[in-house]
């Protein structure tokens, strides 16, 4: 036998090195992906071979396990970050993303049924099974097929180009990215405990203690507050030119037929705690006053006993109701809540054809609570948290709007809707472009109907984008802002609330100011509190 492995090991050695480079090459986000990573080198390989190589009987065997552990375990935290990057703009944290598990799932199974869900699962656990098995076979080849007296050649031309890197001219090809993502996960890991201290601490706080009991919201009496979050309407779709001239357009028309109504409309822009979905983080962040931008804090939030607007007016003689039409689960979280009413499509009662992903139009929802809540003349002042999804994504096919007095049971939506599906839209992505930007309208145009049709002098309406679109939508850099609207035919109701500083009209400006969403409950509850 000869000292250095020859023909089918020499293949076999390449496959191994390849398997795991490529494990180590593949970036943790979507914009770096590309064939300029095949010129790179990751220097964490060459130390793997060195450690693999070098020792020998059981301690070799420990280190080979921990290396696929730790080589399956970059991979699907790499996949799994490129996945939130590319739909969140932030990077993956097992810590609180693990929650997003069952909400991937159902969103899943509403685009391609239970089953083919459960098969996409099935799929995934068997490619990382696969995987598991690769990198244990090319730890073994590297780890086995070197005999003894090639073992100090070997490991020393490995030592020899991970010390590469201290070459200033060969360092830009050589990098310990993988290294300095699992260290960043480790660290992301530990400060997100120490954020859990620290939002216990605050959950605990009672901020407005000082504001009477007595006559609080008083400044809102017999009026009734709408909060309405529209999805996916985030800045991007006022200043992006591939959206802006669409959406602006209804703006201005929004703007027109409000004041031909006799209401004033006045506008801002919120920084939202999310970015491209979870649109429940902007929900209770805006209800509890306190910044909720993860999934931990929101299963924090779940768990205390933290006061929000929905008790502030329920307190002060309001009935508070929430309309969820994309809630088609049993919903746990509306314990915390306490609501009065809950409407979700388990109960909204829709008979039309589902829209894709959405369950059911704007008009639709916002027809209820009208019916259900509004319409009722001996009845208590109404506080309303409403979630609208005409403009989720994949934002194909999208309803037309109809007279209200022919919504019905919503069958008329299931042929009052645009022609094209979603396989149809997203074949082109000026196409996509196109249809989000007429989804974001369609939204728009529903509640200025809405609002013109149906509110009346004690009413107060907020319409607040819940995030912007995912990036591939928003644009790279994008904040994390979203337009704001105030609407009512009394002026005081929003004198006393835009102190002068929002803009007049629906169109934010660049000049117009930003509030995070967890100042609104302070804002409200001091402007309307004596």
């Amino acid at each position: 036998m000869t000292a250095f492995p020859q023909h089918t090991t020499i293949l076999r050695w390449l496959v191994a090195l390849l398997a795991i480079h490529a494990i180590l090459l593949l970036p943790d986000r979507p914009e770096a992906l590309g064939l300029h990573l095949l010129r790179l080198l990751p220097l964490e390989l060459p130390l793997i071979v060195l450690g693999l190589v070098a020792f020998t009987g059981r301690t070799r065997d420990v280190l080979r396990i921990l290396v696929v552990a730790l080589l399956a375990l970059m991979l699907i935290f790499k996949l799994a970050s490129i996945g939130t990057r590319f739909g969140f703009d932030r990077p993956f944290n097992p810590l609180v993303d693990a929650a997003m598990i069952p909400v991937a799932f159902d969103t899943i199974a509403k685009g391609v049924g239970f089953l083919g869900a459960a098969a996409a699962v099935l799929a995934v656990l068997l490619i990382v099974g696969l995987v598991v098995v690769l990198l244990y076979w090319a730890t073994g080849v590297i780890a086995h097929s070197v005999t003894a007296e090639a073992r100090i050649f070997v490991s020393g031309a490995a030592f020899f180009v991970a010390m590469l890197s201290f070459i200033p001219a060969l360092s830009g090809n050589l990098h310990w990215d993988s290294s300095v993502f699992m260290r960043d996960q480790a660290v992301g890991f530990v400060r997100n405990i120490e954020d859990s201290g620290r939002f216990r601490a605050a959950l605990l706080e009672k901020p407005f203690a000082d504001l009477p009991a007595e006559g609080r919201l008083a400044g809102l009496k017999d009026t009734d507050v709408l909060f309405i979050f529209v999805e996916s309407y985030g800045r991007s779709s006022l200043d992006n030119p591939r959206f802006s001239d669409a959406v602006r357009t209804r703006l201005k028309a929004f703007t027109a037929e409000m004041a031909a109504k006799g209401f004033t409309a006045k506008s801002a822009w919120m920084d939202s705690p999310t970015y491209g979905g979870e649109s429940y983080l902007a929900h209770s962040t805006v209800v509890s006053g306190l910044w909720v931008d993860n999934n931990q804090r929101y299963g924090q939030l779940l768990k205390s006993q933290h006061e929000t607007l929905v008790g502030d007016f329920a307190k002060a003689g309001w009935r508070t109701v929430t309309v969820m039409p994309e809630i088609t689960m049993p919903w746990p979280e509306v314990d915390f809540f306490g609501f009065d009413a809950v409407y979700s499509a388990l109960n909204l009662d829709y008979k039309g054809q589902s829209f894709d992903y959405m369950t059911m139009s704007d008009q639709y929802a916002l027809a209820e609570l009208q019916r259900r809540e509004l319409d009722p003349t001996s009845r208590k002042p109404v506080m309303a948290l409403v979630g609208l999804i005409s403009s989720h994504i994949p934002w194909a096919p999208l309803p037309k709007l109809v007279p209200w007095d022919a919504v019905g049971d919503g069958t008329v939506f299931t042929t009052a809707r645009t022609p094209e599906s979603a396989n149809d839209v997203w074949r082109d992505p000026k196409t996509v472009d196109a249809f989000y930007a007429k989804s974001i309208d369609y939204s728009l145009e529903t509640l200025a109907s809405f609002v013109s049709t149906y509110a009346k002098d004690n009413t107060l309406v907020f319409i607040i984008g819940d995030h912007q679109p995912m990036s591939f939508i928003s644009g790279e850099g994008a904040s994390h802002e979203v337009p704001a609207h105030l609407i009512a035919r009394n002026p005081a109701l929003i004198t006393a609330l835009e102190q002068g500083t929002w803009t007049p009209g629906m169109e934010p400006t660049r000049d117009s100011p930003t509030w995070p969403m967890d100042s609104l409950r302070e804002r409200i509850l001091k402007a309307y509190t004596p």
